[in-house]
């Protein structure tokens, strides 16, 4: 569900109670309520997400091939010149400047994997959710398509499940990430959970 500014109301964190912080009716749920709630909004997705007609961009990072709901890219353009960021992880590669914003730059196969692309970017696709961006390098450029309801395949499992679902093209399964599940895993492999 939506609320009025277009964002996911499920996704935003839990309020305290009226009383405020320090009220009886303050707490945190307990992190089995938080798990639960978020492997219900992650099922909930991946059914979303099966029942409709969605449109992606699709995308390489060497080896690896991946897939964004279009919705969730504010752009595609060019690699700018990149800054390296010191004692960042390897998967970061830079921040760049963007039409008067910074955004950092990431390598996604290398994030995911741990094995780097190897491949130096030749577009850079701005991912934008929740007030937050990142670039994430292509070697490629991307292409824009409508994936059909019936389209829907599980998405791949892993220990960093960032995937809304997966497509089969070219012989093999293409990701769809979720943009909040990757943005909640570089936050994790960060620091900041």
């Amino acid at each position: 569900m939506s609320d009025a500014r277009g964002h996911d109301a499920e996704a935003a964190p839990a309020r305290p109670a009226a009383g405020g912080p320090g009220s009886e009716g303050a707490r945190a749920a307990p992190t089995d309520e938080l798990v639960s709630r978020a492997a219900a909004r992650r099922r909930a997705g991946t059914e979303a997400a099966k029942g409709r007609d969605v449109q992606i961009i699709r995308f390489t990072t060497g080896a690896g091939h991946f897939a964004l709901p279009l919705e969730a890219v504010e752009r595609t353009e060019p690699v700018p010149t990149m800054t390296p960021v010191p004692l960042a992880p390897a998967w970061i590669r830079g921040a760049a400047s963007l039409r008067g914003g910074i955004v950092c730059v990431i390598d996604l196969q290398q994030l995911l994997s741990g094995e780097a692309s190897g491949a130096d970017g030749r577009s850079l696709i701005i991912v934008a959710t929740g007030g937050r961006r990142l670039g994430v390098l292509s070697p490629t450029l991307p292409d824009f398509e409508r994936v059909a309801a019936g389209d829907w395949v599980r998405a791949p499992q892993g220990e960093r499940d960032v995937y809304v679902g997966a497509v089969e093209r070219d012989g093999g399964l293409v990701g769809v990430i979720d943009p909040a599940r990757l943005f909640e895993l570089i936050d994790g492999q960060l620091g900041h959970a």
